[in-house]
């Protein structure tokens, strides 16, 4: 009888409670994750690998290099990681800034990126 009595006394087990998971749409209210997927940005892209926490090169930079503007002024920063559409630039323009366009050690400042099959960032290479 004892025995019954300390398990009538003790307490019951505290239900399971899952983590919110933001697959499942479960959030706790206020949260501030995303709720929606983020719409991925379109590739290729030319991305800036220089050094600088910002490359600018701007439409008087264009003309001085004799190539057309285009839609300059074009803006590499940590606000668009660094990345922008290959789609902004005209043909010399990316000819200028994937193949001319070194930093003082020789490097490239700029390499072509796009996804893979995987979602990764990953070089483009032309074989």
């Amino acid at each position: 009888m004892a025995e019954a009595a300390a398990k009538a006394t003790a307490p019951a087990p505290a239900p399971k409670i899952e983590p919110p998971s933001e697959q499942s749409g479960n959030l706790p209210p206020g949260s501030r994750r995303r709720r929606v997927e983020k719409k991925r940005r379109e590739g290729p892209f030319v991305k800036y690998v220089g050094a600088a926490s910002q490359r600018t090169i701007s439409v008087p930079d264009w003309k001085s290099l004799s190539i057309e503007p285009g839609k300059a002024p074009h803006v590499w920063d940590i606000k668009n990681d660094f990345i922008l559409e290959d789609s902004l630039f005209s043909d010399e323009q990316l000819d200028y800034v994937l193949i001319d366009d070194l930093q003082p050690n020789g490097a490239h400042s700029f390499l072509e990126v796009d996804y893979d099959t995987d979602g990764n960032l990953v070089q483009v290479v032309d074989e």
